[in-house]
C-alpha cells in the first residue's frame, strides 16, 4: 500500500513524501495554496472514493515521478507535454476532472457535484463509477473538509499521512471514512 505524507511548511513550498507499495520512495515539492489542502491530496481522496486505479496516485505507485514529469512538461510544453504519464491517459484525465469540481465550496450542492462528475465520466468516455451517489459525494466532501481543517492547523509546520491501495483504492477511502466517523462520534460524545 502506498503511504503519502503531505508536509506543510508555512512560508515555504510544501512537499509530498511517498513510499510506494514496492518500498521505493519519491518526493516532490508543490506550490502552496495557503490554507487550502493540496490538489494532490484531493486527488488521493477522490481517486480512492471512486475506485480510480490508474489515475495520478495509481501511476505514482507504479513508479512515475511527478516532480520529474512536471519539470519535463515545463521544458517541452505543448499538447503532449505530459506524455511521460503513459499512452492511455483516460483514467488520469478522469482523475483530474474528479479532483476539480469544487468539493469545498458550500455554494455547490451534492447533486450539482454529482452532475459535474457524471459529465466528467462522459467526457472521458468512461462509464460512471457504480459508487457515484449523493451519499458517496457527501462522504467525500466530509473527508475533504476534515482534511482541510487539519491542513489549516499545521502551523508553522506539520504533516498529514494518507494511504492509497492501488489494487483496491476504495478500501483506502472506506477505511479513512470509517475512522473519521468513529473519531467524530467519539469527540461529539466527549463534549
Amino acid at each position: 500500500m502506498l503511504n503519502a505524507s503531505f508536509v506543510r511548511t508555512v512560508g515555504d513550498r510544501d512537499r509530498i513524501y511517498v513510499r510506494r507499495s514496492d518500498g521505493s520512495e519519491v518526493n516532490w515539492v508543490f506550490p502552496t495554496f495557503g490554507d487550502a489542502p493540496p490538489h494532490d491530496m484531493i486527488h488521493l481522496i477522490v481517486e480512492s472514493a471512486f475506485g480510480v486505479t490508474q489515475g495520478f496516485w495509481g501511476r505514482v505507485d507504479a513508479g512515475i515521478d511527478p516532480g520529474v514529469i512536471a519539470a519535463q512538461a515545463n521544458r517541452v510544453g505543448g499538447r503532449n507535454k505530459y506524455a511521460a504519464f503513459g499512452a492511455d491517459l483516460s483514467d488520469l484525465v478522469l482523475a483530474e476532472a474528479l479532483a476539480n469540481p469544487g468539493w469545498l465550496m458550500d455554494s455547490i450542492s451534492a447533486e450539482a457535484l454529482q452532475s459535474q462528475i457524471v459529465a466528467a465520466y462522459r467526457e472521458a468516455k468512461m462509464e460512471s463509477s457504480v459508487l457515484l451517489s449523493t451519499e458517496r459525494i457527501l462522504q467525500v466532501r466530509a473527508v475533504l473538509r476534515h482534511l482541510a481543517g487539519e491542513w489549516r492547523g499545521l502551523k508553522p509546520k506539520g504533516a498529514i499521512q494518507l494511504f492509497f491501495d492501488a489494487r483496491n483504492p476504495v478500501r483506502s477511502f472506506d477505511q479513512f471514512f470509517k475512522n473519521e466517523l468513529v473519531q467524530h462520534e467519539t469527540e461529539a460524545a466527549d463534549r
